[in-house]
């Protein structure tokens, strides 16, 4: 549910970064208040409390990130604050990086792997994606001991599992309905 609501913030805050031709000014931006979050977790734990008013709040984030963040993402912030969804800061960037990066040109990749992937690896597994798909990567790495090996990629909506623990649910499935055949 909170993606789809970051999703409706992103795609606004975008396309006024569209029509102001400042796509790539408003991304940094947004990068800059979400890293200032995530790494103080006092401010978010403040940001997040209920008992604190959203005026506060927002004098706050104002004086923090006036001198980062222009007047468009500051205004998201008092926005996400008025409505009660500041934690959604980085779905929000998420989705604004999304959107930005679709106009660019770039097709966001996500890669799951059961163990971390060395670099050479991870440039080899983007060049092969790319050239396949004909296309600019951005490639995010992710590491998930539950799938147990293989891999899963994520290509914009679609989900490709090419992993042992996707193998294993596909069996237990055709166990439990009996294989047809």
């Amino acid at each position: 549910m909170s993606e789809i609501v970051a999703n409706r913030y992103a795609k606004a805050l975008f396309e006024v970064a569209e029509e102001r031709d400042a796509i790539d000014a408003i991304e940094s931006q947004l990068h800059t208040v979400a890293e200032g979050l995530a790494d103080n977790e006092d401010l978010r734990r403040v940001l997040m409390h209920p008992q604190v008013s959203s005026d506060n709040k927002k004098e706050l984030l104002n004086k923090l990130f006036e001198h980062q963040a222009g007047l468009e993402v500051l205004n998201l912030l008092r926005l996400l604050i008025d409505r009660k969804r500041e934690a959604i800061i980085d779905e929000v960037l998420e989705a604004y990086t999304h959107m930005a990066n679709e106009k660019r040109g770039i097709l966001d990749v996500t890669v799951t792997t059961a163990v971390a992937l060395e670099e050479q690896e991870e440039q080899d597994l983007a060049q092969r994606l790319g050239k396949a798909l004909g296309k600019q990567l951005s490639i995010h790495v992710k590491v998930d001991k539950a799938i147990i090996g293989g891999i899963l990629l994520r290509i914009g909506d679609r989900l490709y599992d090419g992993t042992i623990a996707g193998k294993l649910a596909g069996f237990k499935q055709e166990i439990k309905v009996g294989r047809q055949g």
